[in-house]
């Protein structure tokens, strides 16, 4: 199910004067302090996480996902019938690039809101998966690895990617790489004592030292 709902998430660009922009511009953003956490969160039924969705040990910023800030909440729904399931709800917000410098004049970052809920059901101990069937390019599944305390987004091509294709060559692409949420504020680096790159994103928790 997928529906946009207004949500108040907090994103702010970060620019200064003469600095080189990469072809993804919208790269250059920050997470606020806020939202330093990593792992799940767990009460009782419900399970939370909060974090960026990115390709782990992909160091070219180019090839991760469009920079976002996604809250994933799971909980036991009554189905109507007497029986409960878990369903996951993940809101994510998303800064789509276009390969050019920022101009004030003509905007070239876009700001995108999206909800998804999942059905989840538990493919082994502790392991909750649920996916999303599309209509466009490729089908979402998501992963609640709750041993691990991670979640992840795979990808598969939709029974109508072909078609797409047919119509114009390349419309889909390839298949997206596997992502993972990590923690991307500003702290996992302030915590890392050797050198780390530009956006450092890990799993570290807040109340590591």
């Amino acid at each position: 199910m997928r529906n946009k709902r207004l949500f108040i998430v907090t994103l702010f660009l970060l620019t200064s004067a003469g600095q080189a922009h990469s072809a993804n511009s919208c790269s250059n953003l920050n997470v606020l302090g806020t939202f330093d956490q990593s792992g799940l969160n767990e009460y009782g039924s419900t399970v939370s996480a909060v974090g960026t969705f990115r390709i782990q040990n992909e160091p070219d910023e180019n090839s991760q996902p469009d920079f976002n800030l996604t809250m994933v909440s799971c909980d036991r729904q009554d189905d109507g019938k007497g029986k409960s399931a878990t369903v996951c709800k993940v809101i994510r917000a998303s800064a789509l690039a276009r390969d050019e410098k920022p101009n004030p004049e003509n905007p070239n970052c876009s700001l995108d809101l999206d909800v998804t809920e999942y059905s989840m059901r538990q493919l082994q101990k502790g392991v909750l998966v649920g996916a999303e069937e599309s209509t466009s390019c490729f089908n979402t599944m998501l992963t609640v690895d709750r041993n691990t305390k991670r979640v992840y987004l795979a990808f598969t091509r939709t029974q109508y990617a072909d078609n797409y294709d047919k119509i114009k060559p390349g419309t889909c692409g390839q298949l997206p790489r596997t992502q993972v949420l990590m923690n991307c504020t500003a702290y996992p680096k302030i915590r890392n004592k050797g050198p780390t790159p530009a956006r450092y994103c890990d799993f570290s928790n807040s109340t590591s030292k």
